[in-house]
């Protein structure tokens, strides 16, 4: 009976460590299928009418869903170690891409923001990118050092880079490295004190910011009250909110979208919830809700098992990628329909944009790789105890 109930845990031990989290990736493939479906809706008479080819956008964006998935499989294949040996390198060309942009030729100007890296054939938004890159960074050095005493070291390059974004005009990225970087320090042991005492130094530092910067304090006041300003700043969120009276519970149908032809600017990128919600109704969009919960709840799980693993970068890492996924699914939904002010940030795995969907994926087999890494810890310690 002994025997017969150890092989029945081993075999259940090694079970569980085998292959994917295939639930994560049934989700991930279906908010990607999604976002295929809803830029294609959301482009087509755009493009038809602007771009003489009413595929533009959807061409380009299967292009980048096949890059992500590709990137996604030999990302899987690198092992944990390798972040880990050449997380300074990560944290130097974090840096190094930030300045990149505002060298003239280089850096691609758009609204009146210098965030985009022109490389010829494609652009890249080099906040999305310098963000992965420091956070790697931050993960492997507080792996190695009790995080009480890396903090500082990690807040000051942190505030760095985030300067850096600011002057891109990206303060939503500048936003989202900072909170991510805040929620991994809490969930390693940071004293909860200390965290907020910085977060206080953080909103102080923000108050000019906003205040002097005339965008930005009109995005806030047009938050407050859009309709003081229906045909300005609060155009787009107006816009957003008849999206979603519009569609009611089961939507206006899929292509039916009146806000997207005349009112809903960037409605296959930054709100293109507001666009889902307005075809497909509100069932749908809480659908998609419920799909974001479950990858992001599946995350946290697997940083939770690599850290009782004692793979503690690739604990670490995943609460990253966590937090990550998360602020920028909830920023992009609280903007769409109104609690936040209005910030450009696409919702994961749908909107329209080549640098964060490549990203996201890279992302995805990171977690992959993680997942592999538990499965040979616990294999390992099984066939230790035979």
């Amino acid at each position: 009976m002994i025997l017969l109930s150890d092989a029945i845990r081993k075999h259940l031990l090694i079970s569980e460590s085998k292959g994917i989290d295939h639930i994560l990736i049934i989700c991930i493939a279906a908010l990607s299928a999604i976002g295929f479906v809803m830029i294609t809706s959301a482009t087509l008479d755009y493009a038809s009418q602007n771009l003489s080819n009413p595929f533009y956008f959807t061409i380009k964006h299967t292009i980048y869903l096949f890059l992500g998935i590709f990137s996604a499989y030999i990302i899987s294949k690198i092992r944990l170690s390798f972040y880990i040996d050449y997380s300074k390198i990560f944290l130097i060309f974090a840096f190094i891409l930030s300045i990149l942009v505002f060298i003239p030729g280089l850096g691609r100007e758009v609204n009146g923001a210098t965030r985009w890296l022109n490389l010829g054939i494609i652009t890249v938004q080099v906040s999305e990118v310098s963000r992965l890159f420091l956070l790697i960074w931050v993960a492997s050095y507080i792996t190695k050092n009790e995080i009480n005493k890396s903090f500082d070291k990690c807040f000051i390059i942190i505030s760095a880079l985030s300067m850096i974004i600011l002057f891109q005009k990206d303060l939503g990225s500048a936003f989202l490295l900072v909170i991510t970087f805040f929620s991994l320090s809490f969930v390693v042991g940071l004293n909860i004190k200390k965290i907020l005492r910085y977060a206080g130094v953080v909103f102080i530092i923000l108050i000019p910011l906003i205040y002097y910067q005339p965008y930005r304090l009109k995005r806030l006041l047009a938050f407050q009250d859009p309709w003081a300003d229906p045909s300005g700043g609060g155009f787009q969120l107006i816009a957003s909110l008849l999206a979603f009276g519009k569609g009611g519970i089961f939507g206006l149908g899929l292509g039916s979208s009146v806000q997207k032809l005349f009112y809903l600017p960037e409605s296959y990128n930054d709100f293109i919830f507001a666009l889902i919600a307005e075809e497909l109704g509100l069932l749908f969009s809480l659908l998609i809700i419920f799909l974001f919960s479950i990858v992001i709840i599946r995350i946290f799980y697997l940083a939770n098992k690599s850290s009782t693993n004692d793979l503690i970068f690739g604990s670490n890492l995943a609460y990253v990628i966590g937090f990550l996924i998360t602020y920028q699914t909830l920023i992009h939904i609280m903007v769409n329909i109104g609690l936040v002010p209005t910030k450009g940030m696409g919702l994961p795995f749908i909107s329209y944009g080549g640098t964060n969907l490549l990203l996201m994926f890279i992302c995805i087999g990171i977690l992959i790789r993680i997942q592999i890494e538990n499965r040979q810890k616990i294999s390992q310690a099984v066939q230790r105890s035979y």
